[in-house]
């Protein structure tokens, strides 16, 4: 149970990857700050964790605060109220339909995307970094980065830079490890986004090697492999179903 008596920061805690890596990381006994821009949606998925099975004999405890990426006095804030961090968990992005064509889209408003997936790491890692003394920092990437798909030129370049992020970041923060995970397709509610098409695209997980779509509990694993293993850094963990292979 190496997470015990630890203290965890999920920026992007309130729903999908972000909220199981939490529960995860609550029921190995560690405390844990959730993160986000909706102060209801915090408020639900505190709710949620404190009642999951297991949480109150753990002894994690859970701690809501509103913070949005894109904004630096806002991530400078939330920081200022951690005296200590163990492990910080980056999951918050922007996943919508259509963004990313650099063809058809209006690159001013694809800007979004790139402040949350770039700015919005630089901020946090500026202002989590004094906090921080040896632990961890987990990214988030995504398959985009090596299979692309239409019209997502944009989100790919995005989760193309956080893995080269990924690996400068090991070097320039050292020995604070520093490593990403890279969903594939995964069951979270991103894809809520899409309207009608989300049941599609969530269909195609069938033709993974796999046989299905991913959890977020999967990728939640993987992330805390990454905070337990004290000798992995610069690495990007796919957690994708094979989705690289096909």
């Amino acid at each position: 149970m190496r997470l015990e008596g630890k203290h965890l920061v999920v920026v992007g805690g309130s729903s999908g990857i972000g909220l199981e890596t939490a529960r995860l990381a609550l029921a190995a006994g560690a405390s844990v700050t959730i993160a986000g821009r909706s102060e209801n949606r915090l408020r639900r998925a505190t709710e949620n964790l404190h009642a999951s099975r297991g949480v109150g004999q753990a002894g994690g405890r859970v701690k809501p605060v509103v913070a949005d990426v894109t904004d630096e006095s806002s991530v400078r804030a939330l920081f200022e109220d951690e005296p200590r961090v163990d492990h910080l968990f980056l999951p918050a992005g922007e996943l919508r339909p259509g963004g990313g064509d650099v063809l058809t889209a209006d690159l001013i408003g694809l800007r979004s995307i790139l402040e949350s997936r770039l700015l919005g790491v630089a901020h946090v890692v500026r202002h989590a970094r004094p906090r921080i003394v040896g632990g961890s920092i987990t990214l988030m990437s995504g398959l985009y980065a090596i299979r692309p798909a239409r019209g997502g030129a944009f989100a790919a370049a995005a989760v193309a830079a956080v893995e080269g992020m990924t690996r400068a970041l090991a070097l320039d923060l050292a020995p604070t490890r520093v490593n990403a995970v890279a969903p594939g397709l995964i069951d979270t509610p991103l894809w809520d986004a899409f309207g009608p098409q989300r049941e599609a695209i969530l269909a195609r997980g069938a033709t993974l090697p796999v046989g299905r779509i991913g959890r977020p509990e999967e990728v939640a694993e993987a992330v805390l492999f990454l905070m337990n293993n004290g000798f992995v850094t610069g690495a990007v963990l796919p957690i994708d179903g094979g989705g690289s292979l096909v």
